[in-house]
């Protein structure tokens, strides 16, 4: 899997409502793009935007940006912010949604879950109580 996390300019606050809408309209607009597994917007308690973009690879994720579609978006984010988001890109490397217990394949305190592919190792204890029993 591959995932971007792109940094949006600053939003104005009397855009803000226009700018959540220009991404649930983009979404709509983008869901059926091939590889594109997920896309979510964020927002800090400090009131900055982030989104979050989830694809099945780097080259899928590439492929998007080509399309008039992603054209589309883009152009219509610039007359909104009259600026890009700044995106860092990255490969998944390890994903808890494929391991076999909440707590990325070890045991848990309560002897639930397995042991990482070596058997051995110590118990792991998670803050908010994942690995802890339940």
């Amino acid at each position: 899997m591959f995932v971007a996390i792109a940094q949006f300019p600053e939003v104005p606050a009397q855009r803000e409502v226009q700018f959540e809408a220009w991404f649930a309209w983009s979404n709509d607009l983008l869901r059926e793009i091939e590889g594109l597994r997920g896309r979510r917007l964020l927002r800090a308690a400090g009131g900055t935007y982030t989104a979050l973009v989830e694809h099945q690879s780097a080259e899928t994720f590439a492929a998007m940006h080509t399309t008039e579609v992603a054209s589309r978006v883009h152009a219509r984010l610039g007359e909104l912010l009259g600026d890009e988001p700044r995106a860092t890109k990255y490969e998944v490397v390890v994903d808890l949604a494929k391991t076999t217990s909440c707590c990325g394949g070890h045991e848990r305190q309560d002897g639930h879950g397995q042991m990482g592919a070596s058997g051995v190792g110590p118990r792991l204890q998670v803050a908010g109580g994942c690995c802890q029993g339940a």
